[in-house]
């Protein structure tokens, strides 16, 4: 059997919202892989929602640090002056001044992407297209794929 995630989330525009749902583009033939994925979801969604909560607003490096041991996490590092807390470039580490600069993941990539494990052990790293301005996730299930069990004419 071929195991697929279907995610069921509203989405639309500044007039209108909708429901709708995809399949991820993966698949798995272990569903045990299939529910460790389905956990990755419901791991980096509990993260998201932290990120933007008002709770949480300025705190999102510290919300962050706590994930960053995640296998899901995508971590892509960027440079940052401490005292700021802006992102800068290589050739400002000496106008900030040493030890005002460190490497944080880069917050966008942490939030909008998530690594998934496959069925050969490698990771696929993918964009959470259940998430953005008008996107709110609604459910993540593990269902069987029966493409090849129907034509319809």
């Amino acid at each position: 059997m071929v195991y697929k995630i279907k995610i069921d989330y509203q989405t639309g525009d500044s007039e209108h919202n909708y429901d709708t749902s995809d399949l991820l583009e993966i698949e798995w033939e272990d569903i045990n892989l299939a529910k460790v994925n389905l956990q990755r979801i419901k791991e980096h969604h509990e993260m998201y929602n932290r990120l933007h909560s008002w709770e949480y607003r300025k705190k999102n490096y510290d919300i962050i640090k706590e994930y960053l041991n995640k296998e899901w996490f995508v971590n892509v590092p960027r440079l940052f002056c401490i005292s700021s807390g802006n992102a800068i470039d290589e050739k400002d580490k000496a106008r900030v001044g040493e030890g005002n600069w460190e490497y944080r993941p880069d917050l966008q990539d942490a939030e909008l992407e998530l690594k998934f494990v496959l069925d050969n052990g490698n990771e696929y790293r993918m964009m959470a297209f259940w998430i953005g301005y008008f996107e709110t996730l609604r459910k993540a299930s593990i269902v069987v794929d029966t493409s090849d069990m129907e034509i319809t004419f």
